[in-house]
């Protein structure tokens, strides 16, 4: 089942291969901006998305899992 969710462009997973173990990574691409000091910054929908991506996460993925989000707004900083 595909992740979906307001403001998400793209998603994608990768392994994170560390000495502790390996860890399952969602990517998701955003078009929010996610420095809160920017002056677009949303902190209701970036909480809303990372609640729906940790949900989806915890439903969809086995084993120790991690969460990536990616702005694809320019100048965050």
């Amino acid at each position: 089942m595909p992740f979906k969710a307001p403001h998400v462009s793209f998603v994608s997973f990768a392994v994170e291969v560390l000495p502790a173990g390996i860890t399952q990574v969602m990517i998701v691409e955003t078009s929010l901006h996610l420095n809160p000091k920017h002056s677009s910054y949303n902190r209701s929908a970036v909480e809303t998305l990372i609640s729906a991506a940790q949900k989806y996460a915890s439903a969809n993925i086995e084993g120790p899992a991690s969460i990536r989000l990616v702005s694809t707004q320019s100048m965050e900083i």
